[in-house]
């Protein structure tokens, strides 16, 4: 019996049929022979499609179950595409934060706000807790948990990544070591105690890093150039969360420092010698490379100056040559500037640099003030003195005049001569003073002006640190002046005189800083202090804005008919403390307290306090006060005080 195909029959009498519909359309279409092709064609196609129609028309009809569910979500492929708008991490400290943020990609999604698909967006929330992890094991947390969450919100999503660090990873042993000849170097060696993590700390991996070079620096610092690591390496056991640090270093010798190489520069031969304070054969130190360069940089004579040590193909054996490389500066610079304060008023000042007048290294500088209640104008002619402390021999010449609103005025033009220098942080000066004083009173009750002809020797001495001289966080200023000698050396009036001014700026933390300041004179005269035989340029005053605020300029001492005649001594103190807002910006508070007096019994300390508003200029520290002196008998009351730099 032969088995036979049912619908077999079927197929063929629908496609008969198709085949007499085709042949039809064709007669009906002699006009159009071009279609003829394209409808043939169709006519081979559609014994195909016959074929296919009885399968689709047994199949059985949908089920519900089978028909897409309209209310289910679409697939991740399928879905609008998602804006994440915050990204935001807790758990962790600032700095920890900041690297986690860094690592994470989603966090530059969050911050550009663009538009992700959801299975774009999906990709990266698995890839957050690897990312985290990175970004945290360099500070010691080598096991923490991370949860992820979305959060919708107005325009999109915030993914919130909610961070346990877990325990830290410590250290559990710590062998650090030097090998050389470093290891009898005492400077070198002090070094190892100081770099860490140690043992029972948590691994910090940038500790680790800091240690390394702090070591590598104090070895090339020392000049040890042929120092390498021998070991570094830190070996991590996760599970056992500890970690086992080991540093090696071979030192090799210690090299010496060789000649000083001057190249070609604007001054005779041999005239900057003498500021190299090694010789050949010393051991080397490169503080010695960077006293030298401050102590070129001091003489105002060069744009660009480097000291450098050379490389082994210039040495001899151990020992390593120093070249040293200057750029003159331009030889003559102009100044120009305007100012304005309350203690004197509205002025312009300019002045004029010579950096060097010949090939000797002369200089000449020249500089002029005038305000509304003081002018000056002084030339000086320097030759410098460069062995053992760098400084200069210079001749002076200055004239000076003031005329305050209460206190005496005067005008006095002297000439000095004597040495000045510098090696950081000490200045020493010591100079010769000849001058003509005359002084000036608005009363006559002390008769016709009185002139003066002053000679004295004077010494002063400055130590001063300071990190920056601009905007300066931590400083102190310590300064001690002594003179003395003849007033009118015919009238045989002798008088000595000492004067001690600290000056001392703490910062505490990155918003508070705390500003004291002293000072302290006193006088000895054989004269009577109640007359104007005592010159007005070395009385002393007290009151203004580096005073006693609350208080006109000059207006603080001993009085004689309602005018200030100033005294011999001096006793001012001052605290401020400055609060910033923002880095630019602060507030602060402050009291001023002092006098100037004749004796004991003269001294009654005047009182300023005030508020006031600090700005960090690019040019220094601007401040504008209100005070208030509480002692208006002595000239005190509510005063606006300006102020420039912190006078260091």
């Amino acid at each position: 019996m032969t088995a036979r195909t049912m619908p077999a029959p079927r197929r063929s009498g629908i496609v008969r049929v198709a085949r007499a519909a085709l042949a039809m359309v064709l007669q009906a279409l002699p006009g159009l022979p071009l279609l003829r092709p394209a409808l043939l064609a169709a006519g081979l196609a559609l014994p195909l499609a016959a074929s296919a129609l009885p399968r689709a028309l047994d199949a059985p009809p949908a089920r519900a179950a089978d028909a897409p569910d309209q209310a289910s979500p679409p697939a991740a492929s399928t879905r609008a595409p998602v804006t994440v708008v915050d990204l935001d991490i807790t758990g962790l400290d600032d700095e920890e934060t900041a690297s986690a943020r860094a690592a994470i990609t989603l966090a530059r999604l969050a911050n550009q706000r663009r538009a992700v698909s959801e299975a774009r967006l999906q990709f990266l929330l698995r890839r957050v807790p690897d990312e985290v992890l990175g970004a945290l094991e360099p500070f010691g947390w080598y096991a923490p948990s991370v949860e992820v969450r979305r959060e919708p919100v107005r325009d999109g999503l915030r993914i919130v990544v909610a961070v346990d660090r877990g325990e830290p990873t410590t250290v559990a042993s710590f062998d650090a070591d030097i090998d050389g000849d470093a290891r009898d170097d005492r400077f070198v060696m002090r070094e190892l105690p100081k770099i860490g993590p140690r043992e029972g700390e948590r691994l910090v991996h940038a500790e680790y890093e800091a240690g390394k070079l702090r070591i590598d620096r104090k070895l090339a610092e020392r000049g040890y150039f042929d120092a390498r690591r021998t070991a570094s390496r830190v070996e991590v056991q996760r599970a056992a969360q500890r970690a086992d640090v080991r540093l090696r270093w071979a030192s090799g010798p210690r090299h010496a420092m060789g000649e000083a190489r001057f190249g070609e520069n604007q001054f005779r031969p041999g005239l900057l010698e003498p500021l190299v304070d090694w010789e050949a054969g010393d051991a080397f130190h490169r503080n010695r490379l960077l006293r030298l360069q401050q102590r070129l940089a001091q003489l105002d004579y060069f744009a660009l100056i480097e000291v450098v040590p050379l490389d082994d193909e210039e040495a001899a054996g151990l020992e390593v040559p120093i070249e040293i490389t200057t750029t003159p500066a331009k030889r003559t610079s102009y100044s120009a500037a305007l100012s304005v304060g309350t203690d004197t008023g509205f002025g312009v000042r300019g002045g004029l640099n010579r950096r060097w007048v010949n090939d000797r290294g002369h200089k000449w500088l020249a500089d002029a003030e005038w305000t509304q209640r003081r002018s000056s104008a002084t030339t000086q002619y320097r030759v410098p003195s460069l062995r053992r402390l760098p400084g200069w021999w210079a001749g002076e010449v200055a004239w000076l005049a003031e005329d305050p609103e209460t206190a005496l005025g005067f005008e006095r033009l002297g000439v000095a001569a004597g040495w000045q220098g510098r090696r950081e942080p000490l200045a020493l000066s010591a100079r010769m003073v000849f001058a003509k004083e005359e002084t000036r009173s608005r009363l006559r009750l002390f008769g016709a002006d009185v002139r003066q002809t002053l000679l004295y020797p004077e010494l002063s001495a400055t130590w001063r640190e300071v990190d920056d001289f601009l905007n300066p966080e931590e400083a102190l200023q310590v300064t001690l002046t002594l003179r003395g000698g003849a007033i009118d050396a015919l009238a045989r009036r002798r008088f000595a005189q000492a004067e001690l001014g600290v000056q001392w700026l703490e910062t505490i933390d990155a918003r508070q800083r705390l500003v004291l300041r002293a000072d302290l004179a006193t006088t000895a005269y054989d004269g009577n202090p109640d007359t104007l035989e005592f010159p007005t340029s070395l009385r002393y005053f007290a009151g203004g804005d580096r005073s006693i605020r609350g208080y006109g300029y000059r207006e603080v001492g001993p009085r004689f008919a309602g005018e200030v005649i100033g005294g011999l001594h001096r006793a001012v103190a001052s605290a401020e403390y400055q609060y910033f807002l923002r880095p630019e910006w602060g507030a602060a508070v402050f009291v001023d307290a002092g006098d100037t007096f004749n004796s004991r019994a003269g001294f009654d300390p005047k009182i300023g306090v005030g508020v006031g508003a600090r700005w960090r200029s690019p040019v220094g520290l601007v401040g504008v006060d209100v005070a208030h002196g509480l002692d208006a008998d002595a000239g005190g009351g509510t005063r606006l005080h300006l102020s420039f730099g912190v006078g260091f």
